[in-house]
């Protein structure tokens, strides 16, 4: 059996319960894991940030994977008096201004769409004004039932498990952790049976490591690039990956293929 004990959790308290995160967001609505996309005026071009933030009154703070010119981490300060949004997110020498005027209510700060500019910087060479969207991820938490499809004609293979998140600290990402197992009777090796977790969280991509019961590591999700990051539902009710178990001995080559998570 092969069991996915996964710690998704994300701002506050940890993922025992949709009430908790509720009720913290009621306090600091902007608190959270984000996905953002900015896109230039006057152009189809558009840059990905993910990580997380944290409110404390009207003061936010937090961490982004970059995605415009620049790949690394940079910080993210701002201020949020209940309706109106201002962060800076910082590139290495170069701030991206974002601006946002929020609705009343704190479902409303599950989507943020405002307007950004940036001067020109060693990252981004012009100056660049746009829209800039975000949402906010859901944490994945509590049970969940799924397959993994070989592309080798290897079968499809069952699986169950829980999962959760560890804590938002304000960094770009959170860490992930549990146990895996299968649920029939096709696993694409005897050593699957089951598996450890751990990994992290940034907006909606995930990285994953699988461990066997000995440690050593047995899979990874997702492939390899050119492979697209597992990517979670901002609702968080479903994970979609490719993923990869590679070759052990003789007698296990390995596995690839895709996989599907759903959360109840």
């Amino acid at each position: 059996m092969l069991t996915v004990t996964l710690l998704l959790c994300m701002s506050t308290a940890a993922v025992s319960c949709a009430d908790n995160h509720s009720s913290a967001s009621a306090v600091s609505p902007i608190s959270g894991n984000w996905q953002l996309t900015l896109t230039r005026h006057n152009s189809t071009q558009q840059w990905t940030f993910s990580g997380f933030l944290l409110q404390s009154g009207s003061t936010v703070t937090g961490s982004f994977i970059l995605g415009a010119g620049c790949q690394g981490v940079g910080p993210v300060s701002g201020t949020f008096d209940g309706q109106n949004l201002q962060l800076t997110v910082g590139e290495f020498g170069q701030d991206f201004s974002l601006s946002a005027s929020l609705p009343s209510g704190n479902a409303a700060s599950a989507f943020i769409e405002g307007q950004f500019s940036t001067l020109q910087g060693g990252c981004v060479g012009f100056t660049s004004t746009g829209t800039w969207t975000a949402v906010q991820v859901v944490p994945l938490s509590g049970a969940f039932h799924g397959s993994f499809v070989s592309s080798s004609n290897n079968g499809t293979m069952d699986v169950t498990g829980t999962l959760t998140q560890g804590s938002n600290i304000g960094a770009s990402n959170a860490t992930v952790s549990g146990t895996i197992s299968t649920t029939g009777a096709t696993r694409f090796c005897s050593y699957l049976n089951t598996a450890t977790i751990t990994g992290t969280i940034s907006g909606t991509a995930l990285v994953l490591t699988l461990y066997g019961p000995g440690g050593s590591q047995i899979g990874q999700i997702p492939a390899p690039p050119p492979e697209p990051p597992a990517i979670v539902t901002p609702d968080g009710t479903s994970l979609t990956s490719s993923y990869i178990f590679p070759q052990i001995s003789k007698d296990c080559l390995g596995d690839q293929g895709s996989l599907t998570l759903t959360f109840p």
